[in-house]
């Protein structure tokens, strides 16, 4: 009664502790390296020093191909694009709003009309005239090469770009830059004759995007893997008390393994839900082998259950804490031989998820059969 007081605290702290996990594992450069990686050091004094790296694009994208028309160089791409960048540098509804930077097309015909006016800054506003938009356009490409402007427009200039730069890539930094992008985008209108604003391509939104699909599907994902579990085990040992009772230590260590995670304060993403639903696999093998040994030995020891669940932890137990062990061992050198960051986060969170199987394999299964 004890071990079972003990093992429900356990899952109630657990299951409060992962409903606190953060989806994503953001970083200044790559979660690939360790932190003190040339290419991650090299990051963080470009973020400190420049607008940065995480960016975020807003698509101008053209609905038709036109070879004789330019789709940026016109009023309606103009104005749309600079009411963009004026409604994203002057949102300050967050603390991390507004970005450091925004850059389209728009800016270099503008400095191309100041500069072709003596220089003097109130000729930087563009006659809003489809001439002298074509006139701007033309300037700032007379000399160049449409390749130096591959960053905000395409080579034949029918979808541009409105980039915006933010001072990191952490999940609150994230949701606001995308909340102000389509506040922006619904007050500019997405759908126009000749283009359609699409939100959002850049850093910030990769990073969103998988983290979506993280969120989305990683219960999806164990919870079929349980449903297969569930109904392999009832077909082979033609119970499905039996089946239960192997999913309830393996969804138990699931939960205590995302809660260990945010202990150590990484967090949910795509190399995450990998570990968790390989727990799975491991978790059950322990619990077939001692299971299939309890209902062994329930029949040669006349059916003294007590005597069953001794002999089997004294035998198969043993087994699975050696097996267990031994795996341990062979993978904890990973996070501290590793160069790769990735490598040691999957050695430890392998050697946290095995760990916790062995346990409870060996704690919440006779506990469960027992009772």
């Amino acid at each position: 009664r004890v071990t079972a007081v003990v093992v429900i605290v356990l899952a109630v702290i657990s299951v409060y502790l992962t409903s606190q996990i953060k989806v994503g594992n953001p970083v200044e450069g790559t979660n690939l390296l360790w932190n003190d990686s040339e290419f991650n050091t090299g990051t963080r004094a470009i973020n400190a020093h420049f607008p940065g790296t995480n960016t975020l694009e807003i698509v101008l994208e053209a609905k038709s191909r036109k070879n004789d028309h330019r789709v940026v160089n016109t009023p309606e791409v103009v104005k749309v694009a600079t009411e963009l960048q004026r409604q994203l540098e002057s949102d300050r509804s967050d603390p991390n709003l507004p970005p450091r930077a925004t850059l389209s097309f728009s800016d270099y015909m503008r400095d191309i009309n100041r500069l072709f006016a003596g220089g003097n800054p109130k000729w930087m506003p563009l006659d809003p005239t489809a001439e002298a938009i074509s006139a701007a356009g033309f300037a700032a490409l007379m000399g160049s090469n449409a390749i130096n402007f591959s960053h905000v427009a395409d080579f034949e200039f029918q979808n541009s770009t409105v980039s915006a730069w933010f001072r990191d890539n952490k999940q609150e930094t994230v949701d606001a830059a995308l909340a102000s992008a389509f506040a922006a985008g619904k007050n500019v209108g997405l759908d126009h004759p000749e283009f359609k604003v699409r939100i959002a391509t850049g850093v910030i939104a990769l990073q969103q995007a998988m983290n979506n699909v993280v969120h989305k599907y990683h219960w999806w994902i164990l919870g079929c893997v349980n449903i297969g579990v569930f109904f392999l085990a009832w077909y082979a040992y033609r119970s499905v008390v039996a089946a239960f009772l192997l999913l309830v230590p393996v969804n138990l260590s699931n939960f205590m393994l995302m809660a260990s995670m945010h202990v150590l304060g990484i967090g949910l993403d795509i190399n995450a839900v990998i570990v968790a639903v390989m727990g799975v696999g491991v978790g059950i093998d322990y619990g077939i082998y001692l299971l299939s040994r309890i209902c062994e030995e329930y029949v040669a020891q006349e059916q003294d259950l007590k005597k069953a669940i001794f002999a089997s932890l004294t035998t198969t137990g043993k087994a699975i804490m050696f097996t267990a062990s031994i795996m341990l061992l062979a993978i904890m050198p990973w996070y501290f031989l590793s160069d790769l960051k990735f490598m040691a986060d999957m050695g430890v969170l392998l050697v946290a998820i095995m760990l916790i199987n062995m346990v409870l394999s060996l704690v919440v299964l006779p506990l469960l059969v027992w009772f």
